[in-house]
C-alpha cells in the first residue's frame, strides 16, 4: 500500500464533539419529545398524523446521537469519553423506545382510523404497529424491559466489542491478526490463525458469557411477548415471510457442493492439496497486488460513475469530504459498516483497509449502503427505515459494479485474482452465512435449557462449518462465534441470512439492468421504496417471487458460472 496515511472520517458536521452543547442539547430533545409523545399518544383526540410526525422527529434525533456516539466508540473502544457518550445516547434511545411502546399500545386501538388519506404513506408502519401491539407486554413491563436491556444485552454486546478490539497476542492485536488472513504468505496466515485461536481461547469465558447474556435476554423477552421463537421475530423484522426464508435456506443448502467444488479449485490454483480455514481469504494469481487507498477509492468511483453519473457524484463527495474511516489502529473495532445521520442527511463508512481487492470491494459495499441512505434521507424515519434484507441490496449491487468494471479493464492474468476474490466473497455470503445461521439456530435451541460453555459453542460452530464447508477445507475455526459481532445484537437475531438475501436479490437486479429503460432511475425508485413496503412487495415490483426457490437459484447459478470460469487458469 501507499505510504500515504489512510483516512479518518470527519464527524464535525454531525457534532463538534461528544461533550459539546449541540450533542447535549439533542440528547435533551430526545427526552423532551419522548415525554410529549407519551402524552399525546394517550390522547384519542390528537390526530394520528400528529403523533406519527412527532415520533419521526424524535427518531431522527435519537438515531443521530446514537450513530454519532457509536461511531466514536468503534474507532476507540478504550476511550472513556466515547463510552460515556454512548451510554447517554442509549438512555435517550430507551426513553424514546418507551414512548414508542405507548404509541403502539394506544394507536393500535384506533385501527379504524388508519384508512384516512393523510395516513396512506404510513400504511406499512401502521400495519406493523398492529402486529407489534399483539406482541407487547404491559406498558410497565415494556418500560422495565427497555431499561433492563441497557444494562444487560447492550452491556454484554459492549463487553464482546471491547474485548475483541483490545486483546493482543505478542505484538499484534486480534484485529491485526485477523487482517493477515488475506496475506499472500501462507506461513504468515497460518501463524496468525494459530495466534488468533490462542488469544480467543484465553478470553473465551468472558466472550461466551457475553453471548449467553445476549441470547438469554432475547429468549426471555421474545417468550414474554408471545413470539414462538427469535426466528419468527427476525422474519417479521426483516419484512419477509417464513416461506421466503425457507426457500432461501433451501437454495443455499443446494449450493453447498458447488461452493465446495470452488474451494477445491482454489486449492489447485494455490498448489496445495486442501485448503485450511486460514486459506479462505488468501489471494490467488501472480498478478494479485496491493492497492493504495487512493487507487482503491478511484476504482470504486469509476465503477459507480460508469453506472450513473449521479451515483458517481455521490461517491466522489463521500471520498472528498472524509466520510470514510479506513485506518486499522489499536482500539478500533474490526469489520466494516455504514451509518447514517438523519438530522444532517449524511452517512459515514467504517472499515479497516488492507490494500487488497477484497478491501476495495468492502469500500464499494459500504458506500452502496451510504448511497441507499441518500435515496431516503428526505423521508421521515417511519418511511425510510428499511429492513436488513433490503439493506444489503445497494451494497452488493455496488460490489458487482466494481467487479464488472475491473474485470472489463483487466488482462486475463489480472482477472484471475479479481474473479477469485469475487467468488470468495460470494462463498462467504452464501456458505459461511449458512453456517452462521445453523450456529445461531442451535445456540438458541440449547440456550433455552441453560447457559452454554465456551466448549459447547465451539462444538456447535465446528458442526455448522462441517455441515456447510464439508471436507472442502481441513482445519475449521471453532471460535468464529467470538469474533462476529452480529451474534451479540439483541435488537435483531439471525443477523446473517439477510446478507444472502441481499446478495442474490442484488444479482437479480444487476442481471436485469440492460432490460429496463432508464435503469438507474428504476433502481433509485426501488431503493427509495424499501422503507415503506415489505420485502415481498419491493421484490414483486421488480418482477421477483422471493418465495420461490427457483429465483434464489438463478443468482446461485450465476455465481456458479464465475466459479466454473476459474478452472480456465488450472
Amino acid at each position: 500500500m501507499s505510504e500515504k496515511k489512510l483516512p479518518h472520517w470527519d464527524l464535525s458536521p454531525i457534532y463538534p464533539g461528544p461533550e459539546s452543547a449541540e450533542f447535549e442539547n439533542d440528547l435533551k430533545r430526545v427526552f423532551e419529545i419522548s415525554a410529549k409523545l407519551e402524552k399525546i399518544s394517550s390522547d384519542p383526540s390528537v390526530p394520528i398524523i400528529d403523533i406519527l410526525k412527532l415520533f419521526d422527529e424524535g427518531a431522527a434525533v435519537a438515531i443521530t446521537v446514537g450513530a454519532y456516539s457509536h461511531a466514536l466508540y468503534s474507532t476507540d473502544a478504550s476511550n472513556a469519553i466515547y463510552l460515556k457518550a454512548m451510554g447517554k445516547a442509549e438512555e435517550a434511545e430507551v426513553a424514546l423506545s418507551a414512548a414508542q411502546d405507548v404509541l403502539i399500545f394506544n394507536v393500535a386501538k384506533r385501527a379504524d382510523e388508519f384508512s384516512a388519506p393523510e395516513l396512506a404513506p404510513y400504511a406499512l408502519f401502521l400495519n406493523e404497529i398492529k402486529v407489534l401491539s399483539e406482541h407487547q407486554m404491559s406498558l410497565e413491563e415494556e418500560k422495565l424491559a427497555g431499561e433492563f436491556l441497557r444494562v444487560s444485552a447492550s452491556a454484554w454486546s459492549r463487553l464482546q466489542g471491547s474485548v475483541t478490539s483490545t486483546i493482543s497476542e505478542g505484538d499484534k492485536t486480534l484485529i491485526e491478526l485477523r487482517g493477515i488472513a488475506s496475506s499472500a504468505d501462507r506461513a504468515a496466515r497460518k501463524d496468525a490463525f494459530e495466534r488468533e485461536l490462542k488469544i480467543l481461547e484465553e478470553h473465551q469465558v468472558a466472550i461466551a458469557s457475553a453471548l449467553n447474556g445476549v441470547k438469554g435476554t432475547v429468549l426471555l423477552l421474545e417468550k414474554r411477548r408471545g413470539w414462538n421463537d427469535p426466528l419468527e421475530r427476525s422474519v417479521f423484522t426483516s419484512r419477509i415471510t417464513m416461506k421466503a426464508l425457507n426457500a432461501l435456506i433451501e437454495a443455499l443448502e443446494d449450493s453447498r457442493e458447488m461452493f465446495r467444488e470452488y474451494l477445491r479449485t482454489k486449492a489447485k490454483l494455490m498448489g496445495v492439496e486442501k485448503l485450511e480455514f486460514y486459506d479462505l481469504f488468501a489471494p490467488v494469481g501472480s498478478a494479485s497486488r496491493e492497492y493504495s487507498f487512493q487507487e482503491g477509492a478511484e476504482l470504486v468511483y469509476n465503477a459507480y460513475n460508469s453506472f450513473s453519473p449521479e451515483a458517481g457524484a455521490f461517491i466522489r463527495n463521500a471520498i472528498d469530504n472524509n466520510w470514510i474511516d479506513a485506518e486499522p489502529r489499536k482500539g478500533k473495532r474490526g469489520g466494516a459498516y455504514d451509518t447514517s445521520f438523519p438530522l444532517v442527511g449524511q452517512s459515514r463508512v467504517f472499515m479497516n483497509y488492507d490494500g487488497s481487492y477484497d478491501s476495495i470491494s468492502t469500500l464499494a459495499h459500504e458506500l452502496g449502503h451510504a448511497y441507499h441512505d441518500s435515496m431516503v434521507k428526505d423521508l421521515p424515519v417511519s418511511q425510510a427505515d428499511y429492513p436488513m434484507t433490503l439493506a444489503e441490496t445497494a451494497s452488493i449491487f455496488g460490489e458487482n459494479l466494481l467487479f464488472e468494471d475491473v474485470m472489463a479493464n483487466s488482462s486475463k492474468e489480472e482477472q484471475l485474482p479479481v474473479l477469485e476474490q469475487y467468488v470468495q466473497g460470494a462463498c462467504q455470503v452464501c456458505i459461511d452465512i449458512l453456517s452462521r445461521f445453523y450456529f445461531e439456530r442451535e445456540v438458541f435451541k440449547r440456550r433455552k435449557n441453560g447457559e452454554l460453555t465456551a466448549a459447547e459453542m465451539c462444538e456447535i460452530m465446528l458442526k455448522a462449518q462441517e455441515d456447510t464447508y464439508g471436507d472442502a477445507i481441513g482445519t475449521k475455526h471453532p471460535y468464529m462465534w467470538a469474533v462476529k459481532s452480529h451474534y451479540y445484537s439483541e435488537g435483531f437475531s439471525f443477523y446473517n441470512y439477510p446478507y444472502a438475501f441481499g446478495q442474490l436479490f442484488a444479482l437479480g437486479l444487476f442481471a436485469s439492468r440492460n432490460d429496463v429503460a432508464d435503469f438507474p432511475k428504476y433502481y433509485r425508485d426501488i431503493l427509495r421504496s424499501t422503507g415503506s413496503k415489505t420485502a415481498v412487495e419491493v421484490t414483486a415490483a421488480a418482477g421477483i417471487d422471493i418465495e420461490d426457490k427457483a429465483f434464489w437459484m438463478k443468482g446461485i447459478n450465476l455465481i456458479g458460472s464465475y466459479a466454473e470460469k476459474l478452472k480456465e487458469w488450472l
